[in-house]
C-alpha cells in the first residue's frame, strides 16, 4: 500500500510539472506573440489661421494599430524644428487592424518647416494596462501645404 502512494505521488508531481511546464510555454508564446505596433496617416485639414508667423490647422491624423493586441491610444504629438502636432485630448481604441481618427492641431512656423516625413510620437495602453511609447514617421506634405497657403496668404485674409 505504501509503494502504491509513493507511487501515485511520484506519479501526481511529474504529471503536474508537465502542467506546469506547457503552462509556462504557452504563456511565453502568446507574451512573445502580442505586439504593440501602429502606424498613421495624415488626414485632411480643416480649419487655419495664421497667427504669428505661424499656420495653425486643424487636421486629422489616421491611426492603425499594425500590432496584435487591442490599444488605446493616449496621447499623439510630434516636435521638430517649425512643426508641432498637438493631440486634442481624447482617446482611441483600436483592435489589431483595425483604423480611427484622431484630432490634431498642426502649428507650423512658417519661416522654419520643412515637409519632411515627421516622427509622430504615441502613448498607447494595452490591455494589461501597461503603457508603450511608439514613433513612426508620418508623411505630412499634405498638411504642410495647408500650412503654406496659409503661410503665404496676407494677414487680414486669415483673420
Amino acid at each position: 500500500m505504501a509503494l502504491y502512494l509513493v507511487g501515485t505521488f511520484a506519479f501526481g508531481v511529474a504529471l503536474g510539472g508537465v502542467g506546469v511546464a506547457k503552462f509556462q510555454e504557452r504563456r511565453t508564446q502568446q507574451a512573445q506573440a502580442a505586439t504593440v505596433a501602429v502606424d498613421a496617416i495624415a488626414g485632411p485639414t480643416s480649419e487655419g489661421t495664421r497667427r504669428d508667423g505661424n499656420a495653425e490647422v486643424d487636421a486629422k491624423l489616421t491611426v492603425v494599430n499594425a500590432g496584435s493586441i487591442p490599444v488605446v491610444v493616449r496621447f499623439v504629438g510630434a516636435r521638430e524644428t517649425g512643426v508641432l502636432v498637438r493631440d486634442t485630448g481624447q482617446s482611441l481604441l483600436l483592435l489589431p487592424g483595425s483604423t480611427g481618427g484622431t484630432d490634431v492641431r498642426l502649428i507650423v512656423d512658417c519661416r522654419l518647416a520643412s515637409p519632411d516625413p515627421l516622427p509622430m510620437r504615441f502613448s498607447v495602453q494595452t490591455p494589461d494596462q501597461g503603457a508603450t511609447e511608439l514613433t513612426t514617421p508620418v508623411e505630412i506634405s499634405a498638411w504642410h501645404e495647408r500650412a503654406d497657403a496659409f503661410c503665404n496668404a496676407s494677414p487680414a485674409a486669415t483673420g
